[in-house]
């Protein structure tokens, strides 16, 4: 599906896990529309490198969005250089 954006959001739970669980309702209202492509986890800290809809994506908190070599890798390729 090309329409799907290349997104990776961050989220933790030091203090409460609210947007831990907002992520997971999210994923959960999205279904199959969203492909979690990896999922990391430090145990207060997620990752996830997902594709989905503009429309899904645009739901998103902007503090959740991230820079990653999944999402943005034309940051990460200028470094090498």
């Amino acid at each position: 599906m090309s329409d799907r954006l290349k997104v990776s959001l961050y989220v933790d739970h030091v203090d409460d896990s609210s947007d831990f669980d907002k992520v997971n309702d999210w994923l959960a209202r999205w279904g199959d529309k969203v492909t979690v492509k990896s999922y990391s986890t430090g145990g207060w800290e997620h990752c996830w490198d997902l594709l989905a809809p503009a429309e899904a994506v645009a739901e998103l908190p902007a503090e959740w969005l991230c820079d990653s070599e999944w999402a943005t890798p034309e940051l990460f390729e200028a470094k090498l250089q």
